[in-house]
């Protein structure tokens, strides 16, 4: 580099860094909580995928409330407040805790009409049987019984039709409606429920604080009157993950630079060094961040937790600087290393880089986020402590002269056929460890709540009869009356297993809207009904011919009534049912039939028998579909392991030719015991095992590579140690984390680094 290139080269990076900054925070930066965005997009067909993203949004856009209390009146002098807490966030798009007095005035205009076109399979199933004497007697039944509180219309619907039809399109919670309120079924203590449909995104911190905040708040105010509030929805385990994540950027970041500091200040004694070790760190991080958020949009909060431990990584290249200039000058400094810092970047460069081929959004965000933190943290050092250290004094380390001199006395690896034994024992063992091992792929990994969240969410579920469940089956037809059809005969087969407690009860649009073809057949049935026993009902009713003749022409006017999907979809009675549409195109129709519960193994595989004679419906099973991407992606990723290490192992066979081997052998090694062990605790290898591998090879070469370079020097070794060492504390402390990615990610590299930093120096070569 010539002298004017290098006199440039500090204030453009300067510049540079300064318009990256002032680009990515000119406006406050966007946080994603959201552990599902960490995985791969969804490679399912188009009409799968729609299925998921509808059935999945009736949950995550939802929050429900439950207040209980030994006071029903209590109770219900409560509701509105609550509800009006909730109504008067910017965040909340609609508040449900009661239904208007003119609900049910709408209900029966709306369904009134398709009285006759809309049957239920009870009263479907005794019209096609000629069992018409039963409808003659259950109209009488309700007119003369002092309990019955449904009394048909005699002129408009003398079978009572409607109300049949009112009892069918019952609420899709198990609630009833109190004064108008919506109190919950069943249950020990008076419970009544609100509804609240958000606004915005749940994975939002902004929506997250609003609502949670609310919510904290009324239930502390519940709490002092004697009420409980519980609640339940995908914002609760949003704003879980999202503070569990806080915790540990704070508590994991925190703890890595308490410990880093320290062991510095015991080694230099002095403040100055640190803070220029620290410098170079801060740089990173903080143009990681920027870049990531101007490439992705937003920043995910592990991948901040991730990059705390950045910190563990680049200040290597600090570390080496500083440990070198207590010897000689910073010039002088600077030339003995630089070899050795080029070449442990573009080692790391390499290593880290191959996760962003990984087909997962958050490894490539972290991916990014290493790689930019380590190169900005290599260009601070190389251009910016030289300046900042040109008037520092020469002062060896005496830590380092201990260290050096424990370091010359471990025993050296020498290859003969005594120790090439020992180690194909090595590597053979830890591959039948690893072998056989249990492969973890479920997507229950990526698990965050808590276990008493979790608890809370199914007892409510249960209190209501409702389910979050991803399991559903999806039905796809050329046309929406086809689907109706094929439905229908799916789930006849189906409610005798409910019945059997084979399978948990569900929910399917045939059993709220039939097929034209089935409304004109069910109007025929009525019609038959009406020629057998009209005559017959009003005589024993006393009533006259002109009456019996109103009846008639009110039946022939609802002939051309029939209910339409898209006019079903309008009907405000219909809301809670609209998500099982998928699809009303012409030639792209898709229903769904929603279980109320979880499908075990048993259930599924009963399930899947009774289905395969419908080739037009598939069972759906999101956690098993992610689950099995998991799978498939573990193995491209030990395929992409395997390459960074092939790709590492040229570039240094170039370097060393044959003694390559002294810089690869300890991160190797060190991979494949930490990889054996991690089977033996955790019972097999994931995903995030294996990309902990990546930066076991990177921080395990960069040691290798400056012993090499340096001709293993004393200040060097005290370079390496305390490289390895802050790079324990960045990532080992993860393993400690609550969060199953960032968990075996940091267990992988807290064993993988230590046999790192225990078997290179009996690789390195003699000292000359």
């Amino acid at each position: 580099m010539t002298s004017s290139l290098k006199k440039l080269a500090l204030p453009l990076w300067l510049l540079l860094l300064a318009t990256l900054y002032f680009c990515a925070f000119n406006q406050a930066p966007k946080f994603d909580s959201s552990i599902m965005s960490l995985l791969p997009h969804s490679q399912q067909q188009p009409m799968v995928q729609t299925a998921i993203d509808k059935t999945s949004a009736s949950f995550s856009n939802q929050m429900l409330l439950l207040v209980t209390g030994d006071n029903d009146a209590k109770i219900q002098q409560t509701l509105p407040y609550v509800a009006e807490a909730f109504q008067s966030l910017n965040q909340v798009y609609r508040v449900q805790w009661r239904v208007d007095d003119n609900f049910f005035t709408r209900f029966h205009q709306q369904l009134f009409p398709y009285r006759f076109a809309l049957l239920d399979p009870q009263s479907r199933q005794a019209l096609q049987n000629k069992q018409f004497g039963q409808f003659e007697q259950r109209t009488l039944a309700n007119l003369f019984s002092p309990l019955s509180t449904d009394k048909p219309n005699l002129i408009e619907d003398p079978f009572g039709f409607f109300s049949h039809l009112s009892q069918q399109q019952k609420s899709s919670v198990n609630i009833q409606f109190v004064q108008s309120l919506l109190k919950v079924k069943d249950t020990e203590q008076p419970t009544y429920l609100i509804l609240i449909k958000l606004r915005g995104d749940p994975y939002s911190l902004d929506v997250q604080k609003s609502v949670i905040d609310t919510l904290k708040t009324q239930q502390k105010q519940l709490k002092d009157i004697g009420l409980t509030l519980r609640a339940s929805g995908m914002i609760l385990h949003a704003d879980a993950g999202a503070k569990q994540a806080k915790h540990e950027i704070s508590s994991i970041g925190f703890g890595s630079l308490l410990g880093i500091v320290l062991v510095l200040l015991l080694v230099f004694r002095q403040v100055p060094p640190i803070f220029l070790m620290l410098l170079p760190v801060a740089v990173g991080c903080i143009t990681a961040i920027a870049v990531t958020i101007l490439l992705f949009g937003k920043i995910h909060l592990i991948t901040l937790a991730f990059g705390a431990g950045l910190v563990g990584v680049s200040i290597d290249y600090a570390l080496h600087f500083i440990s070198e200039r207590r010897y000689n000058c910073a010039q002088k400094s600077l030339s003995s290393i630089l070899p050795g810092l080029a070449l442990g970047l573009i080692s790391s460069v390499l290593a880290y880089s191959v996760q962003f081929f990984a087909p997962f959004p958050g490894l490539q965000q972290m991916a990014v986020f290493s790689v930019v933190g380590l190169i900005s943290s290599w260009l601070t050092v190389v251009l910016l402590l030289p300046v900042l250290t040109r008037r520092s004094i020469e002062s060896p380390i005496p830590i380092a002269t201990s260290l050096s001199a424990w370091r010359t006395k471990v025993p050296r690896f020498k290859l003969n056929k005594a120790t090439l034994m020992l180690l194909l024992s090595f590597v053979s063992g830890t591959m039948i460890v690893i072998i056989n091992g249990n492969a973890q792929d479920d997507v229950r990994l990526l698990q965050t709540s808590p276990l008493s969240l979790l608890k809370q969410e199914k007892q409510i579920q249960q209190m209501l009869g409702t389910s979050s469940s991803t399991q559903f089956i999806l039905i796809t037809c050329h046309s929406l009356d086809e689907c109706i059809e094929s439905e229908k005969s799916l789930t006849e087969q189906l409610v005798p297993l409910v019945k059997k407690n084979t399978l948990p009860p569900f929910q399917a649009l045939s059993e709220h809207l039939a097929s034209k073809q089935a409304q004109v057949e069910n109007y025929q049935l009525v019609s038959q009904l009406y020629r057998a026993k009209l005559h017959s009902l009003y005589t024993k009713l006393g009533l006259n011919e002109s009456q019996q003749q109103k009846a008639k022409f009110a039946f022939e006017e609802t002939r051309a009534n029939q209910l339409s999907a898209k006019k079903w979809q309008e009907l405000e009675v219909n809301e809670g049912w609209r998500d099982l549409i998928i699809s009303r195109k012409d030639n792209n129709s898709a229903t769904v039939i929603r279980f109320m519960g979880y499908l075990d193994s048993k259930a599924k595989h009963q399930l899947e028998n009774t289905i395969s004679a419908f080739p037009n419906a598939q069972l759906v099973d999101q956690v098993a579909n992610i689950s099995n991407v998991l799978q498939t992606y573990r193995v491209q990723i030990t395929q992409l392991v395997l390459a960074a290490y092939l790709a590492v192992l040229l570039l240094l066979t170039w370097r060393y030719r044959m003694g390559v081997w002294r810089v690869v052998a300890p991160p190797i090694l060190a991979s494949l015991f930490a990889l054996s062990a991690v089977t033996i605790i955790e019972g097999g290898v994931n995903i995030f095992h294996l990309l902990g591998l990546i930066l076991v090879l990177g921080i395990g070469l960069d040691m290798g590579i400056f012993m090499t370079e340096s001709t293993s020097n004393e200040q060097t070794w005290l370079a390496v140690s305390l490289s390895s060492l802050t790079s324990l504390f960045a990532f080992g402390l993860l393993a400690w984390s609550q969060t199953p990615v960032l968990h075996h990610f940091g267990l992988t590299v807290l064993i993988g680094l230590s046999v790192v930093w225990l078997l290179t120096p009996t690789m390195c070569r003699h000292d000359e």
